[in-house]
């Protein structure tokens, strides 16, 4: 029969191991589970104890407490300027660019420009400080405004008294009056006596 299976073959250098055979050292095994120490005992007890005189706890020796709320409300002006805030922010949000104008930027000097006022400067500033005050011709100031004298000023403040004695005079202290009238009028008959004689 030619329907032979072909089984995989090893590699030589596997095969040489296996035909030599293992050489391996002696070893001693060690028991690796440590018992807890001291203080991890006295960690656990501590920790039923705990766990212990929690579960044993009896609520009815507390006393009755009543709950402050502090939470304080905020303020009127506060609650204003947080609503005057949001409010900034919502007309910020809702803003249409379409609205604005357009403008042109101007744009910023050229190098050159901006060197020339520089030593402009400069040398106007080292003019300045150098400049000698002897040169200067001596001058006597006038006063073109003087003052009044005081003859006046008092003149003008009496003015300003009697003004305000006139404009603030109170006349419900003023007492009634009855006018007589003195130059009477000759009565009809007394002027035909008149007309008469003449």
């Amino acid at each position: 029969m030619s329907d032979k299976v072909e089984l995989p073959k090893i590699a030589s250098g596997l095969k040489g191991e296996l035909e030599a055979g293992a050489s391996l050292k002696p070893t001693e095994s060690l028991e690796k589970n440590v018992l807890p120490s001291a203080e991890d005992l006295k960690q656990e007890k501590t920790h039923e104890s705990i766990l212990s005189g929690i579960e044993g706890f009896k609520s009815d020796g507390l006393k009755p407490t009543e709950t402050k709320e502090k939470l304080v409300l905020p303020a009127s002006e506060d609650i204003q300027a947080e609503k005057t805030h949001q409010g900034l922010i919502q007309g910020v949000e809702k803003f249409s660019a379409d609205q604005l104008k357009s403008v042109k930027t101007r744009e910023p000097q050229s190098p050159t420009a901006q060197i020339q006022v520089e030593q402009a400067r400069g040398s106007s500033l080292a003019a300045v400080s150098g400049f000698d005050k002897s040169s200067l011709k001596k001058s006597e100031t006038q006063e073109k405004n003087p003052l009044p004298p005081a003859e006046a000023i008092a003149q003008e403040m009496e003015h300003i008294k009697f003004k305000s004695g006139i404009e603030g005079f109170d006349k419900g202290s003023l007492s009634a009056t009855k006018t007589v009238e003195k130059n009477s009028l000759p009565t009809p008959e007394i002027i035909a006596q008149e007309k008469s004689v003449n």
